[in-house]
């Protein structure tokens, strides 16, 4: 790690130093630099007590470099910053960001921050950026997950909620900008390291992290360089609700005799999961990276700058869960159902009944992902003449994911069971499932007894994506000082963007994925042992109900393996030909699968032009930026050569080769923007700011391909057609803010917003006739199909307020709170107006802390109120909301040497879970548990 901890422990003597002012460090809101903060920014910040400037460190120091960088920020904006040198205030950069108004977090449902909502925005309307560099991602999309970066390569970020038109483009939520430490943050050598042990107590499982960081100065403090690196390394266990998919496309009628039936209708028929699936999620998480950066500044009119972080993420997770179809009708169109004990509730949610027979599936799952993600760059300060100052900053980017093929969803069933299902308001609803016997009688078997005479093969997915997103950046800025009466300066400059993201799929889903689908045989028949007692007894724990907690489980590997048994085999025949399956049926064919992959490159070009001004007690800007992009899209299809209908739900379909088809569209907006803040008295400051933004569609949505293969089941329906020449979502928004800072120790802020955002993309059917291109003799020479593709259209408000403060107290105590109302209203064509998804209404975060005599010691809280997750679930007339989430954590440090310090954190101490569902409380959509956590380690500095 660059740090000997001997060394570390060794140094005892503790080196005073004078802060700065801050009224003479440098303006952190200066639109002429690549990220928060310049060379020099103030690491180590001045107390309250003029007279005796001592640095402030720990929390309390974090928090005042926070509250300085929001003061003098040119715009609307808040910040985080790191405690000390290599040491981030949060497990991650995620729930670190979370205490910033506004902010709340998504989970990954492994216990980890994974991704942010910025003002009620999803992840997808905020722009990530480091260093002022907009980061490559790892997955599909544009939304970049915060889990694969090391929080120890962060030591600060701020989050623009108002648009400057010096600023990149592309956010409407927020603009967050992470920042890596630079050597001259501290002049001269330092370095820092930590060794912690990690306990999860639901796995009981731990983990260990090691990280380090070194910096020094030289030729007398014109150069430096640093290196930071982390490692860690920790498995969790995380208990769900897999799948609870409801349908609505079922009614019950009751004749004049008062005898009833089941009836198909198109949708308001009763409420009754198509699906239901309970389990468990054991993985193990491997991270490590770092960063480094080199600066020269031979001048004050010079700098240059050069930094790369790197980061190396692999998540390996095995899912084991039970699966049961409660449908009313089996696949014979008979019906199953006890109607004369089924109940349906005011809300048409059937919570009574019994499925006899039903099919228990049983499920493995592994879902690796190997994330590599770099980005290096350099850029230079300049001063050519008085009053000019130039910035130039180039850089390139990638993040990778490659697991194409690697995802295995494989399943065996128990063809012939019961299930026994009733609802609860709030909870998981009772399963109480019976097996068959030998014979195919039903008694009172429980699950637990499956083994390898029960279990039959049936269905192996094997998928999997590799992902690539590279992009190159370069962008020139000038400031030119006025300084005539109210016009201070003007700045002016452009960017330009070069980014492919590329998504390439391999599966075996049109090879083999479904050649022994049909439950053909158990693993016993082919003298196979394959059935496993399940690793865990007791799934769900802190749950209430009656359904299975325990399930019998197997190895992927060992399933796959067996089915060469199976092979010219005379007790088991394909039922498909009533032949032994041949030699190398088994063998799965895992191939690229072209329908589901793509490759995007999109070229932007921005200029812009802003003019600064500034009076006696207030200043401002405005300006416009104007945005140029270009999409080339490749996707793929196959069209459709012959078309013969067989019955319903079954069509004769021969397609044309899978071909490429490539697309492509551009778009240019005029963006302007106006920031205005004015001191109504000492320490006492309102703002105003007004723009136009704008976000761009994700990839996947812009991919040309066009997917025929519904046609196959007599489905007349287009799937998974894109469009790339979507347009921007954009938006008009407002802001106001009060601020008021009367001294180092007490700080207030309360914030109103308003956005109006248009063109939403949204899913629309488009009715078409589908030609075959050479049908057969005597079908019909054309057919109504429907395209499901990408438009813009939809539109959207929001609006709410923020407030927060922070108060130190002398004696070492000190507060910090917020809370956000949100409000949103989503306008969607031809669906229920409903709140916009992930607009989190009511969230609060509160951290009392204390620092004093060598103990550092804090406890934090944050809430979110019930949200819409999503617009609608698998039935549209219904929204999927979350249930309000509490977080509690604490953390307690003492330094035994002024260099070394110990300490131990606890995180989700209320051991709280997430749960989701569709509109109703006895509807439930997901449920996730993974327990508390504990961290313990030794920290050293010098």
């Amino acid at each position: 790690m660059g740090v000997s901890l001997l060394a570390l422990l060794a140094a005892s003597q503790a080196t005073a130093q004078t802060a700065v002012s801050p009224t003479e460090q440098p303006n952190p809101g200066s639109v002429i630099q690549s990220g928060p903060g310049q060379s020099g920014d103030p690491q180590e910040v001045a107390g309250d007590d003029p007279a005796n400037d001592i640095i402030v460190r720990g929390v309390r120091g974090s928090l005042l470099r926070s509250v300085e960088t929001k003061r003098d920020a040119s715009t609307i904006v808040d910040a985080i910053s790191a405690e000390e040198l290599g040491k981030f205030p949060n497990r991650n950069v995620a729930e670190a960001l979370s205490n910033i108004p506004g902010v709340t977090v998504g989970r990954d449902g492994r216990g980890e921050g994974r991704s942010i909502t910025v003002r009620g925005l999803g992840e997808s309307f905020a722009l990530t950026t480091l260093n002022g560099r907009i980061l490559p991602t790892d997955g599909p999309d544009r939304s970049f997950a915060f889990d694969v970066l090391p929080s120890e390569v962060i030591s600060g970020a701020e989050i623009q909620k108002a648009a400057q038109a010096a600023q990149l483009e592309g956010s409407i939520g927020g603009n967050v900008d992470l920042r890596t430490a630079r050597p001259f943050d501290h002049k001269g050598f330092h370095a820092a390291g930590s060794l912690e042990g990690q306990y999860n107590q639901f796995a009981e499982k731990g983990g260990v992290k090691a990280s380090g960081v070194v910096s020094t100065t030289f030729a007398n403090d014109t150069m430096g360089v640093l290196v930071s690196g982390t490692y860690n390394k920790y498995k969790f266990r995380t208990d769900n609700l897999g799948e609870y998919s409801s349908t609505d496309t079922f009614d019950i009628a009751t004749a004049a005799n008062g005898q009833r039936s089941i009836v198909n209708v198109p949708n308001g028929g009763v409420i009754v999961p198509y699906f239901y699936s309970v389990g468990y999620v054991l993985g193990e998480r491997e991270r490590w990276g770092g960063s480094a950066a080199y600066q020269w500044k031979p001048s004050s009119n010079f700098e240059l700058r050069l930094d790369g972080i790197y980061s190396n993420y692999t998540d390996n997770e095995e899912n084991h869960r039970v699966s049961v179809g409660l449908t009313p009708l089996a696949d014979d169109g008979s019906v199953r159902w006890d109607l004369n004990n089924v109940k349906v509730d005011s809300n048409k949610v059937v919570t009574n009944y019994t499925v006899n027979p039903a099919t228990v599936d049983i499920l493995a799952t592994t879902e690796p992902r190997h994330s590599i993600t770099y980005q290096y760059g350099g850029h230079i300060d300049w001063t050519p003449v008085d009053r000019l100052k130039v910035a130039a900053d180039v850089s390139y980017g990638k993040a990778t994911n490659n697991t194409g093929g690697q995802n295995r969803f494989v399943v065996a069933g128990i063809p012939g069971s019961r299930a026994v299902v009733a609802t609860r308001d709030g909870g998981l609803p009772d399963l109480q499932i019976t097996i068959p016997n030998a014979d195919g009688t039903l008694t009172d078997r429980p699950l637990t007894d499956a083994g390898n005479g029960d279990l039959r093969a049936h269905y192996i997915g094997i998928q999997g994506q590799n992902i690539s997103d590279r992009s190159t950046q370069a962008k020139l800025d000038f400031a030119y000082e006025v300084d005539n009466g109210v016009m201070k300066s003007f700045t002016f400059g452009g960017a330009y963007l070069n980014r492919k993201k590329t998504v390439d799929v391999i599966d075996n889903q049109y090879t083999t994925a479904e050649n022994f689908a049909g439950y053909p045989f158990s693993f016993a028949a082919i003298g196979a042992n394959v059935v496993q007692e399940g690793q865990v007894s007791n799934i769900l724990p802190k749950l209430s109900g009656n359904f299975p907690r325990s399930i019998p489980s197997f190895d992927i590997d060992t399933y796959l393996a067996s089915l060469a048994k199976a092979e010219n085999n005379p007790n088991v025949l394909n039922p498909a030909t009533g032949q032994p399956y041949p030699t190398g049926y088994a063998t799965q064919q895992i191939v690229p699968d072209l329908l589901a992959s793509y490759a995007i490159r999109e070229r932007t070009w921005d200029g812009y032009f802003q003019f600064n001004v500034e009076g006696a007690r207030w200043r401002g800007d405005f300006g416009l930026r104007y945005v140029h992009t270009s999409v080339d899209s490749l996707g793929y299809g196959a069209t459709v050569r012959s078309y013969q209908v067989i019955g319903v739900g079954t069509a004769n379909v021969v397609f044309n080769p899978i071909e490429p088809i490539n697309g492509g569209g551009d778009y240019s907006r005029l963006l302007p923007s106006a920031n205005f803040a004015y001191d109504l008295a000492d320490g006492l400051r309102v703002r105003l700011a007004a723009s136009q933004a704008i976000s761009r569609p994700t990839f996947g949505q812009l991919s040309s391909a066009k997917d025929y293969s519904a046609a196959q089941s007599n489905t007349p329906v287009v799937t998974d057609a894109g469009n790339p020449n979507l347009k921007p979502v954009s938006a008009d928004q407002a802001d106001i803010s009060l601020e008021y800072y009367p001294n180092n120790r007490l700080a207030l802020t309360v914030a109103a917003f308003y956005k109006h955002l248009t063109n939403f993309v949204t899913t629309q059917a488009v009715a078409f006739n589908l030609v075959p291109t050479n049908q057969v003799a005597g079908a019909p020479s054309s057919f109504p199909f429907t395209e499901l593709t990408y438009v813009n259209g939809d539109s959207a408000k929001v609006y709410g307020i923020e407030v927060g403060g922070q108060y130190f107290l002398r004696n070492g105590f000190g507060v910090q709170a917020n809370a956000t109302y949100n409000k949103s209203r989503a306008e969607r064509a031809g669906r229920p107006t409903v709140n916009l998804e992930d607009a989190v209404p009511f969230s609060a975060n509160a951290k009392l802390f204390y620092e004093a005599h060598g103990v550092n010691a804090s406890v934090s809280y944050q809430y979110q109120s019930r949200f819409v997750s999503s617009q609608y679930s698998y039935i549209d007339s219904l929204a999927i909301k979350q249930s309000p989430y509490h977080e509690l954590a604490a953390s307690v440090s003492y330094d035994v040497l002024p260099q070394v310090t110990i300490y131990a954190q606890g995180s989700n101490l209320l051991d709280s879970a997430t749960k989701r569902f569709s509109t109703y409380s006895n509807v439930p959509a997901f449920y996730e548990y993974t327990g508390r956590a504990f961290f313990f380690g030794i920290r050293a500095r010098m």
